[in-house]
């Protein structure tokens, strides 16, 4: 008896377990961190633009995709949430505009930065 209940016991908890990571839904980022990411995003793919004229023995979307990779760790995301994400932002199209508009004012904001004038 004492086997059987055991044997149901760990059934149910590994059932439990498992359904439970699977019905789990994943959170958008918010606005200001995917923003960031965005526009991250944005400078290794030019980064790597910048490369591939330098050297045409790379392959474009290998060196990409460890790019994107590293902006990903960077930001402490995978790379399933940023998709996700950008996939509810586009689906949104009232706050996919406020994204576009907060990524191409966050760019001349960094640069301007970056070019170590005083604001």
């Amino acid at each position: 008896m004492k086997m059987f209940i055991c044997c149901v016991f760990v059934v149910l908890a590994s059932f439990i377990f498992s359904c439970n990571g699977k019905n789990k839904k994943m959170e958008v980022l918010p606005l200001d961190t995917i923003k960031v990411v965005m526009w991250d995003l944005l400078n290794a793919e030019e980064l790597n633009n910048l490369l591939i004229l330098k050297d045409s023995a790379l392959l474009k979307t290998k060196n990409n995709l460890l790019l994107y990779q590293q902006v990903f760790y960077l930001h402490h995301i995978s790379k399933e949430q940023f998709y996700y994400s950008y996939q509810f932002y586009e689906k949104h199209p009232d706050k996919f505009k406020i994204l576009m508009d907060s990524v191409s004012s966050y760019g001349p904001r960094q640069r301007f930065k970056m070019s170590g004038k005083a604001e």
